[in-house]
């Protein structure tokens, strides 16, 4: 059977809030190609992509069935922006994730997975990545360099306590709760700009 392919967004949203059976059918045609194709680009198997992508309509339906849920991008962003978390969440769990994305989700965010999480996540996430590279520049070399080796280079608190001449891995450990805390004061106070840092 044919799945008709020219909903618009508004159609989507209202159907899947209505539990349209059509437009739930649409729905889930009209993205299989661009998560299939996401998910194979970086890393992923067919069983990958199929895992991921069902978990990505469940959470993009239960999001969007929500009495205050708002589109502020477009349904295809929003969908892409779901799979991609889901994905980097499963990639975390098998290697080191050597990015600034992982240092914002550990100093910004809490573990939980619920669905508000995700929506303010897709809204707000790669604006304020760049907002704490900037700001990265301005904690000290010291709050830098505890920062830099155990979210980029995953090292243990005892390898840094080494490193880095302090007493013992509670010490380092202390210092890095604090290095946290300033770069919160400085990304939330000091007006940092938008300008993408260029490596």
């Amino acid at each position: 059977m044919n799945i008709k392919m020219h909903f618009s967004d508004i159609d989507f949203i209202h159907g899947i809030k209505n539990k349209d059976e059509k437009i739930l059918k649409a729905l889930y045609h009209q993205y299989y190609r661009m998560i299939r194709h996401f998910i194979l680009s970086n890393n992923g198997n067919e069983d990958d992509f199929k895992d991921n992508y069902h978990e990505t309509l469940l959470v993009a339906i239960r999001a969007i069935q929500k009495e205050d849920f708002s589109l502020t991008s477009s349904l295809s962003t929003f969908i892409y922006s779901i799979s991609r978390r889901i994905w980097l969440k499963q990639l975390n769990k098998n290697k080191p994730f050597n990015n600034v994305g992982d240092l914002y989700q550990q100093a910004f965010q809490n573990s939980d997975d619920d669905i508000e999480k995700i929506v303010e996540e897709h809204q707000i996430k790669e604006k304020n990545i760049n907002k704490i590279q900037i700001a990265l520049q301005h904690i000290g070399d010291n709050c830098y360099q505890i920062l830099k080796l155990f979210y980029y280079e995953r090292l243990s608190m005892e390898t840094i306590a080494e490193k880095l001449g302090y007493n013992n891995s509670d010490v380092a450990k202390n210092q890095k709760y604090k290095c946290l805390q300033k770069l919160k004061k400085v990304f939330f106070e000091n007006n940092i700009s938008d300008t993408v840092i260029k490596s």
